[in-house]
């Protein structure tokens, strides 16, 4: 059975969700730029999108392929002249779980911060997981030094709620309903 993989596009972005294909090659630069068709800087992937992150995603996609779009989302920064840029990704560690909530996360090439990519990603992800009914709340862990990404979650809605689960960080959440 072939499964679509969705596809976004908001206002200077594209958002493509990874596939087990496309994360089973992440770390091979050439692959994965002919497999998405867009640019890959060299500096692929982000510090904080790590090989655990990427497995968490490859079992909840081969456990159920129709999955993709709960997982991790490719963004693509077009430069207005044909050429498309792998810059970061966005989404959840899987679908909403039988209390109706996901986490997310976030993370942009360090060249790509300070333009409002991260904070357009992340409304354009939500505004997608928001249509589904079993949603209920979206949370989100980060760390109180962490000031732009704590501003990308406030500008998204998010409140902070309590102490994060690991040592040091603090939880954000998001009520969808």
């Amino acid at each position: 059975m072939l499964v679509q993989r969705p596809a976004l596009e908001t206002e200077r972005l594209e958002l493509i969700a990874a596939t087990v294909e496309s994360l089973e090659v992440e770390t091979d630069l050439p692959r994965l730029r002919a497999l998405l068709q867009v640019d890959v800087p060299d500096n692929w992937p982000m510090p904080l999108y790590d090989d655990g992150a990427r497995q968490q995603f490859l079992n909840v996609l081969k456990a159920d392929p129709e999955a993709a779009g709960w997982t991790s989302w490719y963004i693509i920064a077009p430069d207005g002249a044909g050429r498309k840029t792998l810059i970061g990704s966005v989404g959840a560690g899987g679908p909403p779980d039988e209390s109706g909530a996901i986490m997310i996360g976030y993370s942009l090439l360090d060249q790509f911060h300070g333009k409002g990519y991260a904070t357009e990603a992340l409304q354009g992800f939500l505004a997608w997981a928001g249509r589904h009914p079993g949603l209920c709340r979206v949370v989100a862990d980060t760390y109180p030094h962490l000031k732009a990404s704590i501003r990308v979650l406030e500008k998204c809605g998010f409140v902070q709620v309590e102490p994060g689960p690991e040592e040091g960080t603090i939880r954000f959440a998001l009520w969808c309903r």
